[in-house]
């Protein structure tokens, strides 16, 4: 029992000595580690404001920042362990490398997913920072992209995070890529008014309007002979990026105009009407 233990004693002091005598080089090889991800950091920093001030794209900057940014910290890891006499292990690790990523990348599917999706997205926009957006059942501008997820601000004035898998699997609309956007709606005539004249007085309306386009013509058609009513669908363009004309307040604009001024030339606006027989018994 007492060989054991003095066996056990020897061990533990060979490997106090080998401690300590390796110990200037880990401290050395943790300093150029810590040094050197501080100054990966800074660099990325750097690197994202150049990068971006010539592509004038977030989302390519952040994946040509995070790419430079990897490289740079597997090699500095290299020199660490190369500082501490471990060549064969990094050459272990670097053998190994491909198996380890198969590893994580089945362990982190979605994530993985989604900043492939990112990559993707880089290279073939279908949307920029300022576009409205709709996706999954949410609508918004574009405030915010990066390789992992996309931030939209709703039209209420939620925040919501989309991943970026998410935007690749769905159907996206884009309500401003070319910056223009066609809106209607439905008004309901009296069958005893004048159709045609109501159609002229609201096209008049809507070529005078300031902020609805010329080209392509705004129209107003009949859209459907309802049972009470003869339904008119008024169409009409406009540009997205003209903050003079917000689209909301432009339909509500033209919309009033259209009401008011059809009530002044006596047109009746009916409401559904039910019919309610009585059956004498």
């Amino acid at each position: 029992m007492s060989g054991q233990l003095e066996n056990i004693n020897q061990i533990l002091q060979e490997s106090w000595n080998n401690f300590y005598n390796s110990l200037p080089a880990i401290l050395f090889a943790l300093g150029i580690f810590i040094i050197g991800l501080f100054i990966i950091r800074k660099l990325k920093t750097v690197a994202f404001k150049m990068i971006d001030k010539k592509s004038k794209d977030p989302l390519v900057s952040d994946f040509l920042v995070n790419v430079i940014a990897l490289v740079l910290t597997i090699f500095l890891l290299v020199i660490s362990l190369s500082i501490l006499g471990l060549g064969e292990i990094t050459d272990k690790i670097l053998a190994g490398a491909g198996i380890t990523t198969f590893i994580i990348g089945f362990a982190l599917k979605d994530i993985g997913e989604n900043f492939l999706s990112g990559i993707i997205m880089a290279f073939k926009r279908p949307f920029r920072i300022g576009d409205l957006i709709e996706i999954d059942g949410f609508k918004g501008k574009v405030t915010n992209m990066s390789l992992r997820e996309t931030l939209i601000k709703t039209l209420d004035g939620k925040e919501v995070f989309i991943p970026n898998g998410l935007i690749a699997k769905n159907g996206l609309v884009n309500y401003t890529l070319d910056d223009l956007l066609r809106t209607e709606f439905v008004i309901g005539l009296d069958y005893n008014d004048n159709t045609e004249e109501a159609l002229q007085m609201i096209e008049s309306i809507l070529q005078n309007e300031e902020g609805v386009l010329k080209n392509p013509e705004p129209f107003a058609v009949i859209d459907e002979l309802a049972t009470s009513t003869v339904n008119v669908r008024v169409s009409y363009w406009y540009m997205t990026n003209d903050i003079k004309v917000p689209g909301v307040r432009l339909k509500s604009n033209i919309m009033l105009k259209v009401f008011k001024s059809l009530l002044d030339k006596g047109f009746g606006l009916p409401s559904d009407i039910v019919e309610v027989k009585m059956l004498e018994k």
